[in-house]
């Protein structure tokens, strides 16, 4: 009794598609980077809006999406307020997924965004521009991992304060890249006069001035900060302070102690776990002591 067709499945590259057929033209709307939408009129004069999803990792909440779509699109009186419907539903989706995240960072929060900001501006600018480490910082935007780049593909960063034996991982999908780097910095909490010391506003005024400097555009950044929610002037940020003191990289090998969705059983998922800081010392392949 559906007022439309709707087909779950998968493409000829085994990504997971979902087309959704009637005889009144859809509208065809923008919806992630990470979903490919097309639009045909098929042999038998159907319209097909097929959403294609590129990145696997995201199938729950893609899925989720078709859910919705088929429920609220199932009481449209016809076929082309269903149609409609469709529109307004993916819209509304856009809306959600990329809505400005609010509140204050925690305080093991804003020890990590302080790190992966010291590796923008420090790490990852030793054999690329600023511009390009941060277009490869891909953590604010809501990926698994924090950085990739073309040329060395995953880097996942972790603060931890000095008495820390502990790293946390917050997925099995985090660690589940082949080959790729986890970089383990020591973050430790400090007052504001310790030579050395930053507090957020004084390193994103730092990378401010260096892309000022190199006439790049700061568009990108201040993207990744938005999509966060910083706020800036919150006195919590004005009045907590860091020093980065070393810098660790371990390759990720298949012995590396981690665990991978890839090789969950089927049934196991939202897993969150830690590993000690001495069980990966083995596969450590550089220390950076910061003066």
């Amino acid at each position: 009794d559906h007022p439309l067709q709707f087909f779950v499945g998968r493409n000829d590259q085994d990504l997971p598609r979902v087309v959704i057929r009637g005889r009144v033209k859809p509208q065809k709307p923008n919806l992630s980077g990470l979903v490919h939408v097309d639009r045909f009129e098929d042999q038998s004069a159907m319209w097909n809006l097929s959403l294609t999803l590129e990145d696997a990792r995201f199938q729950e909440v893609f899925l989720r999406l078709a859910d919705d779509m088929h429920a609220r699109t199932a009481t449209a009186p016809n076929e082309t307020i269903a149609t409609d419907r469709v529109g307004s539903i993916i819209d509304e989706w856009r809306r959600l997924l990329t809505a400005r995240a609010t509140g204050v960072l925690t305080m093991e929060e804003l020890r990590g965004l302080i790190g992966e900001l010291w590796l923008v501006l420090h790490w990852f600018t030793e054999d690329r521009s600023l511009e390009a480490a941060i277009e490869g910082w891909l953590g604010p935007l809501g990926l698994p991992q924090d950085f990739w780049f073309e040329q060395d593909g995953y880097h996942e960063a972790k603060a931890i304060g000095p008495s820390t034996t502990r790293v946390r991982i917050s997925s099995a999908e985090q660690l589940d890249q082949p080959d790729m780097q986890l970089l383990v910095l020591l973050v430790a909490n400090v007052d504001e006069n310790q030579p050395g010391a930053v507090s957020l506003p004084t390193i994103v005024n730092r990378v401010h001035a260096s892309l000022t400097s190199s006439g790049a555009s700061d568009g990108p950044f201040l993207e990744r900060l938005e999509h966060m929610g910083i706020d800036l002037a919150d006195s919590f940020y004005l009045d907590t302070w860091f020093i980065v003191s070393r810098v660790s990289a371990h390759r990720l090998t298949e012995e590396f102690p981690a665990i991978r969705a890839s090789g969950l059983p089927d049934g196991v998922d939202r897993v969150t776990y830690a590993i000690s800081v001495d069980a990966i010392e083995p596969f450590r392949t550089r220390t950076m002591e910061v003066h």
